[in-house]
Order: structure tokens, then C-alpha cells, then sequence
């Protein structure tokens, strides 16, 4: 899909799809709520406050709107497609979610789109091609960041500290994360050519994901940069201390306080950020206008990549202040 594209905005659906808005329009006409579900990939995670945040603003804005927020506590697959068969079951008026495995969650956007709930695709987005294709005509567009781009642009700028790397590594959780796994793929494909790269599974237990981060760091004395998810840094930098590596370079995800927290205090060389705070009010704001009018975005809406480093890394700790104060900023960072 040509990138320079993804921002543009059309009508996407004719006579017909104005047709069976109708009700709905009328619905809201009568003084009923529009009623949308956001489902969470994960409960736990902080960056989905950003998401109830700017949600609490756009509900004050539009009063005609509740948005309601569930989600497992901790992402997994199968409880993730749980909770969109569940929520396609209460009819809500539109459907946003982080469309995280095509496969468990096909069944799920087919039952939505039969009974002819919208659905918006934020966060990320499958950006493979045999992904799209299953989930084509099932959502009305993405709002998010390019996996593809995060992976890219992580690594060229690890690349302006060591040019010339042997091995890298990039940790998961558990695989079967198509995003994640996209992410992993354009990292290391950004790498210099003969550069050894690794999958490392640790899990999300603490104590296990560390024993399996110094397991790998020791077994590979010529690692030179792992780069994981948010809730991935604190372990990643106790024990490259515990060993003595300074060598190696730490990259992390997202914007929340600890990844923040690990740049400012010199752990972790960069994260990156999706802009979160302007995500889903896009999501909302597309499933609004569709209920009205029975339009839709031709492309999607691309709110990242953009790398956070030293450099920067303040700007986004005073926005994370204003979502979760003080005392929750400092609750939500390990360092």
C-alpha cells in the first residue's frame, strides 16, 4: 500500500451502506446513545490508559457516545477472540480493537460484519499481505502505527551507535503475535546484511523471562542490541548489569513510564511511539461518522512510527504526567 496515501480521507460506501445506517441514525434522532466497544489487548498494560483517557475526553465532547472498555488482563490470543464473539453479541453500534492474530480473531469480525456492526482496526495492523487478504472487507479501516516502519526506523537509529553490529535480538513474550512478529521481521531485515539475528521466547513471568534474557545474553557473547516490548526493559537492563554487559544496546516500546524512565535514566538507547493519546479518538471518530452518514476513511490512519530517545524522551514523559499524574507515573516505572 503506498504510504504516501494512508492519511486521505473519502466516501467508501454507497446507497446502500447509507441504507442500513438508517435505524441508527434515527436511533441517536430519538436521544439514544451510540454505544462502541473498545476491546484491550491487555488490561495490565498501561498504554491502554491512554486509550480510556482520550476516551473520557471524546465521551465529554460527544455526549451521544459511550464508549465501553473491556479486555483479558493479560493478552492472549484465545481470550482476546473470546471477548470479540461476546461483545458482537451485545449489538453495540461499532467495534474498535487491536486486530493482534487474523487467524483467532477472523471468526469474531465475520460474525461482526454479518450482523453488521462497523469495526476499526487501531494500534497496529497485520501489515502482511496473506493477513490482509483474510481480513479484507471486514473493518472499515486502521488507525495506528506500521509495524512494518516501527522495525525500520528502531533500527536506523541503533544503526548511528554501531554501524556495524554482529548479532541482534529481539524478545517476545510468546510468539503468534502477528505485530510483534512484523516488528522483529523489518528489524532485522533494516540490519546490515550478515548480521546474526535471533527469536528470543521469555514469557511474561518475571523471574522466568529474566533467567531466560541471561540464559541467551551469556550463551551469545557477541550480541550487541535486544530490543522487546515496554515490560521487557527492566528485566533486560537488571541483568545485562548483573553481567557486566555494557556493551549491549537496549532498545524498548511505546511511550509508557518505564520505557520513558529507561531513556532518561541512560538504560535504553530508544523506544518509539504510536501516539496513543490520538488513536482511538480517530477509531471513535471514524465509527461516528459512519453511523451518521455511512462514510469511511479510503486508507489508513497513520499515527507512527517516531523515535523517542534522549532527545526527546521529556516532551513525552509530561504528556504520560498529564494521563496518569504523578503517583501513577511513578507506580508504572520500575526505575
Amino acid at each position: 500500500m503506498n504510504l504516501n496515501r494512508r492519511t486521505l480521507f473519502a466516501a467508501s460506501a454507497g446507497l446502500a451502506a447509507t441504507a442500513a445506517v438508517l435505524p441508527k441514525i434515527a436511533s441517536a434522532q430519538q436521544g439514544k446513545k451510540y454505544t462502541f466497544y473498545h476491546i484491550l489487548w491487555g488490561m495490565s498494560d498501561a498504554n491502554v490508559q491512554f486509550h480510556i483517557k482520550a476516551g473520557e475526553a471524546y465521551m465529554a465532547a460527544h455526549p451521544e457516545v459511550e464508549i465501553k472498555y473491556v479486555g483479558p488482563e493479560n493478552y492472549d490470543p484465545a481470550e482476546h477472540a473470546k471477548f470479540l464473539d461476546t461483545v458482537v453479541n451485545s449489538k453495540p453500534n461499532g467495534i474498535a480493537m487491536h486486530i493482534s492474530s487474523a487467524d483467532a480473531l477472523l471468526p469474531g469480525l465475520k460474525a461482526a460484519k454479518e450482523a453488521g456492526i462497523p469495526f476499526v482496526s487501531v494500534t497496529s495492523h497485520p501489515p502482511g499481505e496473506e493477513d490482509n487478504k483474510k481480513l479484507e472487507g471486514l473493518y472499515l479501516t486502521w488507525v495506528g502505527a506500521d509495524e512494518s516502519l516501527i522495525g525500520s526506523v528502531m533500527a536506523e537509529r541503533y544503526l548511528k551507535e554501531e554501524p556495524a553490529p554482529k548479532r541482534a535480538a529481539y524478545l517476545f513474550a510468546h510468539l503468534g503475535h502477528a505485530g510483534q512478529q512484523q516488528r522483529a521481521k523489518a528489524f532485522f531485515g533494516s540490519l546490515p546484511s550478515g548480521t546474526s539475528t535471533d527469536d528470543v521466547v521469555i514469557g511474561e513471568e518475571p523471574q522466568a523471562a529474566k533467567d531466560a534474557i541471561r540464559s541467551y545474553i551469556s550463551s551469545k557473547p557477541d550480541v550487541s542490541v535486544v530490543f522487546g516490548g515496554a515490560n521487557t526493559n527492566k528485566w533486560v537492563v537488571d541483568v545485562l548489569q548483573e553481567l557486566g554487559r555494557t556493551d549491549v544496546k537496549v532498545l524498548t516500546a511505546d511511550d509508557a513510564p518505564s520505557s520513558l524512565e529507561c531513556i532518561l535514566g541512560d538504560y535504553c538507547l530508544a523506544s518509539f511511539t504510536q501516539q496513543f493519546p490520538i488513536q482511538a479518538p480517530f477509531a471513535y471518530e471514524v465509527l461516528f461518522n459512519y453511523n451518521e452518514t455511512g462514510m469511511a476513511p479510503t486508507a489508513p490512519i497513520l499515527t507512527g512510527p517516531a523515535v523517542v530517545d534522549a532527545s526527546n524522551a521529556q516532551v513525552f514523559k509530561d504528556q504520560a504526567i498529564k494521563v496518569f499524574g504523578d503517583k501513577g507515573y511513578g507506580d508504572l516505572s520500575p526505575f
